[in-house]
């Protein structure tokens, strides 16, 4: 999945640069979170702080504004249709995982259609 710098200021040239990185689909997650690896690769900005429950306690975590894009892997080797998801995310950061440096959240998933398989594998499609 691809992740870009949102910019508050309409006046300003817009930067379409999108970084690559590992997703996790977690549907337990209310907000999509981020790692200070993206957070450092994009150079994101902390827009404050908000409370966020998990199933030990409330703890405050830094928010940022961003915008998610995906693309479908191919079968050969031409290049893939990127896909901008809606307005901008307003995510968290989310800690350091050697597996992935997003968690999809809810606020994400809930924007198209996810589909689970028994296998493991999955599908998360998102209307035209």
């Amino acid at each position: 999945m691809g992740i870009r710098a949102f910019n508050p200021d309409v006046t300003a040239d817009v930067d379409l640069t999108c970084h690559e990185f590992n997703a996790l689909v977690d549907t337990g997650a209310t907000r999509t979170s981020i790692s200070q690896n993206v957070v450092n690769k994009v150079g994101l900005e902390r827009r404050g702080t908000m409370p966020v429950g998990n199933v030990k306690r409330t703890e405050h975590h830094h928010t940022y504004h961003f915008y998610v894009g995906i693309w479908p892997e191919t079968q050969d080797d031409s290049l893939p249709a990127f896909f901008g998801i809606g307005n901008e995310i307003l995510g968290i950061d989310g800690g350091d995982s050697r597996f992935y440096d997003v968690l999809l959240g809810m606020d994400i998933i809930s924007q198209g259609c996810l589909r689970l398989d028994l296998d493991g594998s999955f599908e998360l499609g998102f209307p035209d």
